[in-house]
């Protein structure tokens, strides 16, 4: 690991070496866990170490957060999000998803280590990283210790004073070597303090239940029910904002998916591909 200099240095050292990194952050309530990890997100965007982020802490767009983050709250869509930003890595090489997991203490707790839930957690974290899952964790020092281990983490931080949420100690399990921050800035990105955050294995739904959209995929549906910004409830510009961002993601990450998957969706995507271009010309 090189020398690191300042906070940007360090963040850089290691997020940014190759391959899957997971880290956790450790301390009693009011310790600063979640503002902790929410600037270490800001800086790794900022250095633009990561592709997509996401978090099972919702980031509310209309606050206008430093940058965008999914939210996710089951490691099954986690995976598919993973799976599709990634559908072969080993061709096309490894997008990183850095995904802040918070209390996760509160899902694989170390007073119930032989939970069967705990087990299919472990085995998930084995194939999800290696589709360029990065995690960011936080808990109160109750975490299963076959999971808070050299074997899946890279290290941890320690945040002892609730008094002193400045305050933060990193131990690299890799290397062995021990990093302390006195004066660790604030985050920008606005979050909830009481928020109780939720992970599952699979989604919580039912049959019946109307699985939430993100908003420029509730916009777009609206439009095309609608057929009017105005009905919608949005300006034009607004509109049209947010079905750009549709199509690039959909271009972005569905297209190129559905060539690595079989020759018959290579079929179904050349045929989509013609016809936008019979409907430009």
């Amino acid at each position: 690991m090189p020398r690191v200099y300042s906070f940007d240095d360090f963040i850089k050292s290691v997020y940014g070496k190759d391959g899957s990194i997971f880290t956790c952050v450790l301390g009693p309530n009011g310790s600063g866990k979640t503002e902790f990890n929410l600037l270490q997100m800001e800086r790794i965007h900022e250095h633009g170490l990561g592709v997509r982020y996401g978090s099972n802490m919702p980031i509310p767009e209309s606050l206008q957060p430093v940058f965008e983050m999914d939210f996710i709250e089951d490691l099954e869509t986690l995976e598919k999000t993973c799976r599709m930003l990634n559908p072969n890595p080993t061709t096309h090489g490894m997008k990183k998803y850095f995904f802040f997991l918070s209390e996760l203490g509160k899902f694989i707790p170390k007073d119930e280590a032989w939970k069967e839930e705990n087990r299919k957690f472990i085995q998930k974290l084995q194939t999800v990283r290696k589709f360029g899952l990065c995690l960011l964790s936080d808990a109160i020092d109750r975490v299963d210790a076959r999971v808070l281990s050299p074997s899946f983490f890279n290290g941890r931080f320690d945040k002892p004073f609730p008094e002193n949420p400045e305050y933060a100690h990193y131990r690299d399990f890799r290397t062995g070597r021990k990093f302390t921050f006195k004066k660790v800035p604030r985050c920008e990105t606005w979050f909830d303090t009481y928020y109780t955050a939720n992970f599952y294995l699979t989604p919580q739904t039912t049959e019946d239940a109307i699985v939430p959209l993100n908003y420029e995929h509730e916009i777009a549906f609206k439009y095309l029910d609608l057929g009017s910004w105005k009905l919608v409830g949005v300006s034009t510009q607004e509109g049209k904002r947010c079905l750009q961002k549709v199509l690039r993601f959909h271009r972005s990450h569905c297209l190129p998916s559905l060539g690595d998957v079989s020759d018959e969706l290579t079929e179904i995507k050349a045929k989509i591909i013609k016809t936008s271009a019979e409907v430009t010309e």
